[in-house]
């Protein structure tokens, strides 16, 4: 450097700079170097004193120049910087679940610590739910970053509040529920047979069904500024009493048989039904319309209907029109049908398998399917049109069987092993029968609030005139009038804006949980649509999985 001496003192946070006039100019680059060599680069420059101090130091070495005054013998002293201790403040949530700290990061002050942190936040009413590794990473970035940089993390978050959950019912017979495609497995050498789904459920009078687990209180929440939410407690839901049923004499909670049958669940309960056996359905039997549920012992035969009003349990291969049932339909062999008309979503099938809840088969080929619940196919289903709420080939918790070709509109999604083949087999899979509905719902909503605000327009329009007009007390009315038929217009479209923000927020949900798996291959030419946003496999793929990533589809591997 120059002969130039700078020294510093503070005073109140300030830093003055003491600077020896001599012959040698001052500059700005010199005092900043000097103010970095001495330990103050993080403080905040005061750009006028410095302007100040340069101009004062000018005049005084104008007079060491002239000899009117001897080096080093005038001192200059000026505030060019100043320490200022990081700024701290805190914003809390409207509905006081969060509350987020702000740091400015110090020039040359004081930093904030986690402690004072806490404290400062603790005076401000932040006393709950403090995450220590947010506030943490937020003081050491503070430390880190340049001064005057401006952060901000969430340092608390409230417990939200978990509603009891109502009344569970438990199913007291395993066979009750749908055994998801699960074959029997041999106790001797533990080998599974893939057409065995084991024996059909019946039941005794007198036996239990049913058991109803009381609601569950629920936990509290608490906001971050101390305040609980008192938690809602679940609901008793009352018994759905189905026939051949009724309630223990000593145990309101549980359900029993009054009659033999076979037992079938139902929304908060059960019903036993009456069962129709019968060796097969061909000619010689008819079509089979029962009300309960119905059990053939061999084949259902090509143009035969069974129609009932319970499950259906098929221990052979279906080749018949129509297999209809209220309940579940199994079906330990295959389904074996014929396409019709020309193979897209509207197609035309010989063969029609329909239940409101789930159904369960060894292998389909050229068939429909309408499913209230689950498809559940073991080894392969083939060109077939499907309608479900997610379709499963192979065991449910290990989807291996093959899918290939073939229409489907569903809930949430497809579990295999393969997707395709190699050869051109399209699929198209549809995630959207939950999601239309909603977009229906949302579209007309939308068209109301339209007319709403044409409405709206034209009353504001009509109040404009008449505030024009001379005053009166039939012109004061009719703006009443106007006013009142303006804000309830306003508090209408209001509302259906926020039942269409719903709306949304429950489609978002269900694209969030689609998705379809292949867990061992995914061929070409599988078109998937999420919504409106639809994604093909374009090449073969190993293990993946087809997801919302975002706002769109991808394929990613698993």
């Amino acid at each position: 450097m120059s002969d130039i001496q700078i020294s510093f003192k503070e005073k109140e946070q300030q830093v003055h700079a003491v600077v020896a006039v001599v012959e040698t100019p001052l500059t700005k680059e010199l005092l900043q170097q000097a103010l970095q060599q001495a330990g103050y680069s993080r403080c905040k420059l005061v750009p006028e004193q410095i302007k100040n101090l340069l101009t004062h130091y000018e005049q005084e070495q104008q007079k060491v120049k002239e000899k009117l005054q001897a080096p080093h013998s005038k001192e200059l002293s000026y505030a060019v910087a100043e320490k200022i201790d990081a700024e701290l403040f805190f914003t809390i949530a409207d509905d006081k679940m969060t509350a987020s700290a702000h740091i400015t990061a110090a020039y040359g002050g004081a930093p904030v610590s986690a402690n004072a942190l806490v404290k400062a936040a603790q005076k401000e009413g932040i006393v709950f739910g403090f995450i220590k590794n947010n506030i943490i990473h937020l003081v050491a970035q503070a430390a880190k970053v340049d001064a005057g940089t401006k952060l901000k993390h969430t340092i608390a978050q409230g417990r939200a509040i978990q509603q009891g959950e109502n009344s569970r019912f438990e199913p007291l017979i395993q066979a009750m529920e749908s055994r998801r495609n699960r074959p029997v497995i041999n106790p001797d050498d533990k080998k599974a047979d893939l057409r065995d789904f084991g024996v059909i459920p019946s039941i005794a009078a007198g036996e239990p069904l049913m058991r109803r687990h009381p609601p569950t209180p629920g936990k509290e929440g608490m906001t971050v500024t101390g305040e609980a939410l008192p938690a809602m407690p679940g609901l008793t839901v009352e018994w759905n009493l189905g026939e051949g049923v009724g309630l223990s004499s000593d145990d309101p909670d549980l359900l029993q048989a009054t009659k033999d049958g076979l037992p079938r669940v139902i929304e908060a309960g059960a019903t036993v039904d009456d069962v129709f056996s019968v060796k097969e359905v061909d000619n010689s039997t008819g079509h089979i319309i029962f009300k309960g549920s119905v059990v053939v012992a061999g084949d259902v035969h090509e143009s035969m209907k069974v129609i009932a009003g319970g499950n259906i349990f098929v221990k052979g291969i279906v080749e018949g029109t129509l297999l209809e049932a209220g309940g579940d339909i199994t079906i330990q062999g295959a389904v074996i049908g014929h396409q019709i008309s020309n193979p897209d979503e509207q197609s035309e099938y010989s063969t029609v398998v329909q239940a409101k809840g789930d159904v369960q088969c060894n292998m389909a080929q050229y068939a429909r399917f309408r499913c209230g619940g689950n498809l559940y196919v073991n080894k392969q289903l083939v060109h077939s049109a499907v309608e479900a709420r997610i379709v499963f080939a192979g065991p449910e918790d290990k989807p291996t069987g093959k899918i290939i070709g073939g229409n489907f509109y569903l809930d949430q999604g497809v579990y295999a092993g393969s997707l395709g083949a190699l050869s051109i087999s399209s699929i198209v899979i549809r995630l959207n029968r939950l999601i239309d509905p909603i977009v229906e719902k949302q579209e007309v909503l939308k068209s109301s609030v339209a007319g709403l605000k044409t409405d709206m327009a034209a009353v504001k329009e009509k109040i404009e005139q008449f505030k024009k007009l001379e005053g009166s007390a039939a012109i004061e009315a009719r703006l009443e009038e106007l006013s009142r038929e303006f804000e309830d217009y306003r508090r209408t479209a209001t509302e259906l804006i926020a039942d269409i923000r719903l709306l949304e927020e429950q489609r978002k949900e269900l694209l969030a949980k689609a998705e379809v798996v292949a867990r061992n291959e995914l061929f070409s030419a599988v078109e998937v649509q999420f919504d409106k946003d639809i994604i093909r496999s374009r090449r073969e793929y190993g293990p993946s999985k087809i997801h919302m990533v975002g706002v769109k589809p991808e394929i990613e591997p698993l």
